[in-house]
């Protein structure tokens, strides 16, 4: 993924949190995942969902 396709779906990804906020409640969830692996001394798995989701909108959004 190029940075120009990489910054398009960022902007989607931005576009779509304001119009349905909804869709992105599991987000709040995933801090507290996020910071109970931090602790626990395990690499967090925020990061790998977080690029599954990118790349899904990369199939979504029109190229650049």
């Amino acid at each position: 993924m190029t940075n120009a396709q990489m910054a398009t779906c960022f902007n989607e990804w931005m576009r779509r949190f304001i119009e349905e906020p909804e869709r992105f409640e599991r987000e709040f969830k995933s801090v507290n995942e996020f910071l109970a692996d931090e602790a626990a001394g395990r690499e967090p798995t925020y990061g790998e969902t977080c690029t599954v989701y990118m790349q899904q909108l990369a199939t979504e959004v029109p190229t650049i």
